[in-house]
Formats: C-alpha cells, sequence, structure tokens
C-alpha cells in the first residue's frame, strides 16, 4: 500500500498567506546561512561553464548590457562582469546585493547594483539580454504577478533583445517525486529536506532543516509554482515575446522526462 503523504503546511499557514512571503528579505531563508551554505554547492566551475553556455547560445558580443533579475549574491553577474559585459544585477535581498557588491570590488569588476522586486524592473529598453536563473521564478501566491515578470522583462529589453529563464523541469521532479531528501557539502553541512507537491497549484513545498558544520540548526518553509515549458511559453506570447528555443541542461540536451533544467529562450519583437 502506498504510503499517503499530509500538506507540510497547515491550512492555518496558507489561509494566513504567511508562506508565501519566504522569499523577502525578512523571512528565514535567503540570509548569511543559506549564502555560507550554497557557496560550497554552487562552485565557480559550475557557474563559469553555466556563463560560457549563456555566451554560446546568445552569440553575445562584447559589451553587451545584461540584466541579471534576482542576481542573488551575484555569482553569474560577476562573471559576466570579468568576461566583458555591462551588468545590471538587481535583486530584493539587501544582504545578498551587499555581499555581491563585496565581491565584486574584490576583484576589480564594475557593476550596478539594484534593490528590488522582480515584478518592477526600472529601466525601460535598455538590455540586451535579461536573465532569471536557477529557478529564481515562481515564488508568489498570485499567477498574475508571475506574469508580470514577463512584461516587466518585455519592458526593460531592447528591441532584439533576448530573455533567458533557467528553472527546475516539472516533470524531472515528478517522476519519480522524493518526498525526502539529504543534501551534504564538502564541510559536513547538511540540508534535509521534506518536500510535498500539490498537484492543484503546482507548488512544491517544503520543510527544510539545515545543519551547519558548527552544529547551528535552522528550519524553513518554501514554496515555489513549478511550471511547465507549455505553460512558460504561454507566458511568454502574452506578454509579446517569441518563443525561440528550450534547452534541459547547460549542455545543450533537449527538455525531457529526465532532464534538470527547463530552460527556455525568448526574444522581443
Amino acid at each position: 500500500m502506498r504510503k499517503k503523504h499530509k500538506s507540510i503546511f497547515s491550512n492555518q499557514d496558507c489561509s494566513n498567506n504567511k508562506i508565501f512571503f519566504w522569499y523577502s528579505p525578512k523571512g528565514k531563508v535567503f540570509n548569511k546561512d543559506f549564502w555560507k551554505f550554497y557557496k560550497k554547492i554552487l562552485t565557480f566551475r559550475r557557474t563559469k561553464e553555466e556563463v560560457n553556455f549563456i555566451k554560446k547560445v546568445l552569440k553575445l558580443k562584447p559589451g553587451m548590457k545584461i540584466l541579471d533579475l534576482c542576481c542573488g549574491y551575484g555569482r553569474h553577474s560577476i562573471e559576466l562582469a570579468k568576461q566583458g559585459y555591462e551588468v545590471v544585477g538587481q535583486d530584493i535581498n539587501p544582504f545578498f546585493l551587499k555581499e555581491a557588491e563585496k565581491s565584486a570590488k574584490k576583484i576589480g569588476v564594475k557593476i550596478q547594483w539594484v534593490e528590488n522586486d522582480m515584478r518592477k524592473i526600472p529601466f525601460k529598453k535598455e538590455f540586451d539580454v535579461v536573465l532569471n536563473l536557477f529557478t529564481s521564478f515562481g515564488y508568489f501566491e498570485k499567477e498574475k504577478d508571475h506574469q508580470k515578470v514577463f512584461f516587466e522583462v518585455n519592458k526593460a529589453l531592447k528591441p532584439k533583445g533576448y530573455f533567458f529563464l533557467d528553472v527546475i523541469n516539472r516533470e524531472k521532479i515528478l517522476y519519480p517525486y522524493k518526498h525526502k531528501r539529504v543534501i551534504k557539502t564538502s564541510d559536513g553541512s547538511v540540508l534535509k529536506i521534506e518536500a510535498n507537491f500539490d498537484i492543484v497549484t503546482s507548488r512544491n513545498n517544503e520543510r527544510r532543516i539545515m545543519i551547519l558544520k558548527n552544529g547551528k540548526r535552522k528550519e524553513f518553509y518554501i514554496s515555489i509554482r513549478i511550471f511547465t515549458l507549455t505553460e512558460l511559453i504561454s507566458m511568454t506570447q502574452k506578454a509579446g515575446l517569441i518563443f525561440e528555443r528550450s534547452y534541459g541542461d547547460y549542455f545543450g540536451n533537449p527538455v525531457s522526462f529526465s532532464a534538470d533544467r527547463c530552460i527556455l529562450i525568448a526574444q522581443k519583437i
């Protein structure tokens, strides 16, 4: 008999909309502990490979202006700036932006950092490329807010500019779905994840317990709307962008049931 899994979020939490603000600067997720943990997983080599793939498929030319939307602590922004591009990094989290600025100054690259929600991009027809990477999308409660991001991207792009969106592949996480998993880093830190997928809302809800090497324990919750490629293409078209192509990873393989990523490339008319 298959074991039944209950939602990890209480009805009270959902009715009060508490869970839908997990990504905010005052939340318990994107802070110093998260930064320390993921820096060990998101290596310099991985970042460089991802940037090189973006350069290749978009045929980027030196000096192009790029917006790294939801840039986090700036790992892609800094690598792009190192390779000669004019970069703007936008994120809602002041702690991440502060760390990004420190790292950029340390290696001597100039980047404009903007603290703002992804639903409000304060630029118009300025960018050759807008990037949104590492599943930095799907956080909001209302569907219209996700669609608004696409409209804002269109506004920020120059004519013929490209939008490069990279999110987790819905089909890969569902078949088979793992209700529990563990991520370990080289220094012995551990992230334990208890997950539940709401098939009605297509949201992946997770309870995460982070145990750092110093024994510090932290518990938090996240909820991400996971989109199919079909849905992303539809949102692209509604925003006035043209879907061009897709990939299932940073090696150029197609989106499939086994692909880790769902990468969408769209162009402004």
